[in-house]
């Protein structure tokens, strides 16, 4: 019987950094997964929407050449060229996540894991034989499957999850996307610049819920235009299905109920969980940074976790991105239609916002324009760090570029615009 120093259940964002980290630090780690390493965010979610959405902005900006005096007549899109791209970007990436776990002495085994006793775990291997193997710490990370909607088959031909809407090599002439979310307005609008008839449907009072006010009425306008019909407070059903209808109403933890404290450990001693399995937010980077955290403490650290400075980022054209609080004692705004690079480079919709207390400490910023999930690092990096308007007001910024956007926010709300009125 194998013995380990820790055994990670689940190859994900979560599992595999974990993993990596657990070794880094000296230990004798097996990752087990059943399908592929990088789990829904490498395989089904993060990497190959954004491929997607790279071929359908470049078609985007080759539609608009003609304003940047560049003849380009009739340009088409071939759609299972653009799956095909996206296919392989994503089997490049597995492979790279497969060599660096290989290259940091994480032992890989496919199969399906399961916790039979204390620090024991039975392996299910793809062959149906079956492996037991010990460890002295535990690491789940099995991560979450879409949820779906009482009396709705998610079949794949009528009513689709992400997952399918990944490989769709037709484009769909009327499209229900129910949902208001990250995935639901990622897909509306890759769908509505090939040509669909895109519907969304949000049970909530708005779509993005969550995120700051202005950010949403704006974007909301943006979808107009590209005739994106939203309906919220709606609660979609079966009989309203005009076609193909895609189903992004969340996700569910592959494992219900269970829960962590702050160093990632559940009510079982010695057993970690991370990411979608347990998380608040079912972001990538949150897992990557709850399995640091969990790998260091099984290794015999003391490290903590918490969902304080936690960025988002949603790849529209404008991208959206925004980190912290919504509301606050002060606010900057700078419009990017003021600003030089967004006015040189064609992109001039949207805006920065930044948000700060009474001591002027910055405690959110939102963004809503080209390069808004760039621009966001810094200000994520301010936010959890506790910076001050001011020492971010004495950092100035190369011209021309983005983050002067930030800057003359931040000048903004100190009453020292200088390219905005104040």
């Amino acid at each position: 019987m194998s013995k380990y120093d820790v055994i990670v259940i689940g190859g994900g964002p979560g599992g595999y950094v974990a993993a990596i980290r657990a070794a880094q630090l000296g230990g004798k780690v097996l990752l087990i997964e059943k399908d592929k390493v990088g789990g829904t965010c490498l395989n089904r979610g993060c990497i190959p929407t954004k491929a997607l959405i790279a071929s359908i902005k470049l078609f985007e900006k080759i539609r608009k050449a003609d304003s940047f005096g560049i003849t380009s007549p009739n340009p088409t899109i071939d759609l299972p060229k653009v799956v095909e791209r996206k296919d392989q970007i994503v089997t490049k990436i597995v492979k790279g996540v497969e060599f660096l776990l290989k290259k940091n002495g994480v032992e890989i085994i496919q199969g399906e894991g399961k916790v039979v006793g204390e620090g024991k775990v039975e392996i299910k291997k793809v062959d149906s034989s079956k492996l037991l193997v010990v460890s002295r710490k535990l690491i789940l990370a099995t991560g979450s499957t879409p949820a779906s909607i009482p009396g709705i088959t998610l079949d794949g031909k009528q009513f689709f999850t992400s997952d399918e809407m990944l490989d769709l090599k037709e484009v769909p002439p009327k499209l229900d996307v129910v949902g208001g979310g990250v995935i639901g307005l990622h897909f509306a609008y890759i769908f509505a610049t090939l040509g669909s008839q895109v519907t969304i449907y949000e049970a909530l009072p708005d779509i993005l819920a969550g995120v700051d006010e202005e950010v949403v009425a704006l974007v909301k306008r943006i979808l107009g235009r590209k005739k994106i019909e939203i309906k919220t407070n709606t609660k979609f059903t079966k009989e309203m299905s005009r076609g193909k209808t895609l189903i992004c109403v969340g996700r569910k933890p592959a494992q219900k109920d269970l829960k962590v404290n702050d160093k990632m450990e559940t009510e079982t001693p010695g057993v970690y969980a991370v990411g979608d399995l347990i998380s608040q937010k079912l972001f990538a980077h949150v897992a990557y940074e709850q399995g640091i955290v969990a790998a260091e403490n099984a290794m015999g650290g003391s490290k903590t976790y918490n969902y304080d400075s936690v960025p988002y980022a949603i790849y529209t054209h404008p991208e959206v991105a925004g980190v912290g609080l919504t509301t606050g004692a002060k606010i900057g705004k700078f419009p990017y239609a003021a600003l030089g690079i967004a006015q040189a480079m064609g992109e001039i919709e949207g805006f920065v916002k930044v948000i700060a207390d009474e001591t002027n400490k910055i405690i959110g910023v939102h963004i809503v324009g080209d390069e808004a999930t760039t621009l966001i690092g810094a200000a994520t990096i301010a936010v959890k760090n506790g910076l001050t308007l001011d020492q971010l007001a004495s950092a100035f910024q190369a011209h021309p570029s983005y983050p002067e956007g930030l800057h003359e926010a931040i000048l903004s709300s100190l009453k020292k615009g200088l390219h905005s009125i104040n």
